[in-house]
């Protein structure tokens, strides 16, 4: 198994120890992702589409500073974890997914053709995935946004 996340894994992840996210740790959204996290940090490989790690150090810059962002891509970069350039096949891939299952953004997308060409997990709370069940494998998570 490979798994590739969407960005808001990773932003839940990054604020995992904020209180308002440890109260809610027995969620079963939280629970997932620890365990994804966890299976990662035991040799799971992961994807990381750049067009979602661009979208993520955006966020950290935003929330946490230019510093923090640029700490977080090196430690990816120099992490197992691989990071996928966006190729003309995967923009090729990412357009035939987007004409049969509308409604899906183009870091979505991408997503999507990378996790189909390397055979991955998405892992997400974003319920536009749920019409790729029959091209990907899909985790699909409640969103905690209502309960912190």
């Amino acid at each position: 198994m490979k798994y590739a996340f969407d960005t808001n894994i990773f932003q839940i992840w990054r604020n995992i120890n904020d209180p308002a996210v440890k109260k809610i740790a027995q969620h079963s959204t939280i629970q997932t992702i620890n365990r994804c996290f966890l299976e990662v940090e035991e040799g799971t490989p992961l994807i990381i589409p750049r067009i979602i790690l661009t979208e993520h150090l955006v966020w950290i810059a935003k929330h946490e500073g230019i510093a923090a962002a640029s700490d977080v891509l090196n430690t990816v970069l120099q992490s197992q974890w691989q990071v996928v350039y966006e190729t003309e096949e995967i923009h090729t891939e990412a357009m035939i997914i987007g004409s049969k299952h509308g409604g899906l953004g183009a870091a979505d997308l991408l997503l999507a053709a990378i996790a189909k060409r390397e055979n991955a997990t998405v892992v997400t709370i974003d319920s536009d995935f749920e019409r790729l069940n029959d091209e990907i494998e899909i985790i699909l998570l409640e969103s905690i946004a209502d309960l912190i």
